[in-house]
């Protein structure tokens, strides 16, 4: 018998239309019970991470082109293929020491929506499946009031949640305390 035969068969067809279904379903099923993907990252001696999806590439840090007036997080800016991407080093808003930037460093280029910018960390460790049984967030970083910090997982790595870190008002420029120019 050929394929031809096959398909002209309403009740062969049938079956191979349920066999189909059966595999897509089954598919979906494993994607869900394997979770979500996250990217783990380390600053210090600490382990974080973040939901791979929001991660749009990994980079080696190669230099940042200083910017004037800016919160402590902000290092400045880096040129990703032509485009200027604002560099953050998230340590003071975490509650920890700002480091210097090294050659051995990575730089994650993290989006939400139009929004982008390039998280200097010290080491990308893993990026793996996960779902994810957060307990709650440390009083060391919850102290420190960082609102996107999701909580601990059982592996020790702090979840992150890039869409309140791209929205973090410490993040903001104040124009208002820029002077005018007539």
């Amino acid at each position: 018998m050929d394929l031809i035969d096959l398909l002209s068969n309403p009740d062969t067809r049938e079956i191979l239309r349920e066999r189909a279904r059966a595999l897509a379903g089954r598919d979906q099923n494993a994607t869900a019970a394997i979770g979500e993907l996250f990217l783990q990252f380390s600053l210090g001696d600490e382990r974080y991470s973040l939901p791979a999806a929001a991660t749009r590439e990994v980079l080696r840090f190669e230099s940042i082109a200083p910017l004037p007036a800016v919160p402590p997080a902000v290092l400045g800016l880096i040129n990703v293929r032509g485009r200027l991407v604002v560099c953050l080093d998230i340590r003071p808003l975490l509650g920890l020491a700002p480091t210097m930037p090294n050659p051995s460093m990575h730089l994650l280029i993290v989006s939400d929506g139009a929004i982008e910018a390039a998280l200097l960390v010290d080491q990308v460790l893993a990026v793996q499946p996960q779902t994810p049984t957060l307990l709650p967030t440390p009083s060391s970083i919850a102290g420190h009031g960082v609102h996107w910090v999701l909580g601990v997982d059982e592996q020790l790595s702090i979840h992150l949640d890039p869409t309140g870190l791209l929205h973090d008002p410490r993040l903001a420029v104040d124009s208002a305390d820029e002077p005018t120019h007539p």
